[in-house]
């Protein structure tokens, strides 16, 4: 991420639930400011050599899989069997987006799990790190998920 001045100038643009305070998944979801999103970055995303887009250059690190989602159905399947995991520890997710203007947000695994149509509509260009976690999950415009080891420092 660059700078600070145009980070999560636009929560509006956040999937509904988000923004909703009667929701009671909404209620669940934290919209972290610039330090805070810097902070989950270093031990996450930040680890990856980035290329000259948004995505991470995945020909100078290696991943543990990659797998193709073909529409909205698809990906809900996918976000479900790759966040079983957290979802059964009750483990909380970030949700970092491919544009600064919208906001980090944490969330539980299974709000996440719940609403992933939703937050693919807003992408589809994120990552998702299970919060302590040891692995990062990118999901790209052309139905590309990248799943991860995050590196050691």
């Amino acid at each position: 991420m660059t700078e600070n001045n145009e980070y999560a100038s636009r929560p509006d643009y956040l999937p509904d639930f988000m923004n909703n305070p009667e929701d009671g998944d909404g209620r669940q979801v934290m919209k972290l400011g610039w330090a805070e999103s810097r902070e989950l970055e270093a031990v996450s995303l930040n680890r990856f050599p980035p290329t000259f887009s948004a995505a991470l250059d995945w020909d100078s690190a290696s991943y543990r899989n990659r797998i193709w989602w073909d529409d909205e159905e698809d990906w809900a399947r996918m976000a479900s069997e790759l966040l079983s995991s957290c979802v059964e520890r009750g483990m909380r997710v970030a949700i970092f987006w491919g544009n600064l203007v919208l906001p980090t947000v944490t969330l539980p695994a299974d709000v996440a799990v719940r609403h992933a149509r939703e937050i693919l509509d807003v992408g589809p260009h994120f990552w998702i790190y299970p919060l302590g976690g040891s692995v990062l999950i990118e999901c790209l415009m052309d139905g590309q998920v990248t799943i991860a080891s995050i590196p050691e420092v």
